[in-house]
């Protein structure tokens, strides 16, 4: 082999190897001050929202409140993880949806009346209620 093509090679991947290098190092440094700039726009929000105080005007009084939640909900226990507590009626069922799992609440209360009895009867005939099993017969029966 001759050594001006050899050579010539060597240069060749030489630049390239160059080329990449010089390529990663200014992608480097074109990130590091978009990290820094991040950095100081969160402190200029953290340190506005540190002033800000919350307005109860749209709230319901503490009162309404409770005599909603004791009219509509008779179920008093505490739900430990996932499990919904078994043997409550369609009233309480829809009460411990909105009160603890409020995202499957919104997407039940899409449902048709009809549609509302199904998921209710599947909880109904669960030996142990799984909110899993409750929210895929909901999506299951909206995409229908």
């Amino acid at each position: 082999m001759c050594p001006i093509k050899h050579n010539k090679h060597l240069l060749m991947a030489t630049k390239s190897q160059f080329f990449v290098c010089l390529l990663f190092t200014g992608l480097m440094f074109s990130i590091l001050p978009v990290t820094a700039a991040d950095d100081e726009y969160l402190k200029m929000l953290e340190g506005e929202a540190a002033d800000l105080q919350l307005d109860n005007k749209g709230q319901l009084k503490q009162e309404d409140k409770k005599a909603e939640d004791s009219a509509s909900f008779g179920w008093g226990g505490e739900l430990e993880g996932e499990n919904i507590p078994s043997g409550l009626a369609k009233e309480d069922f829809e009460s411990v949806l909105k009160k603890n799992f409020y995202g499957t609440y919104v997407f039940f209360k899409k449902l048709n009346s009809t549609d509302k009895d199904t998921v209710y009867y599947r909880y109904s005939k669960e030996q142990k209620p799984d909110l899993e099993n409750v929210r895929n017969n909901i999506m299951t029966l909206l995409k229908r």
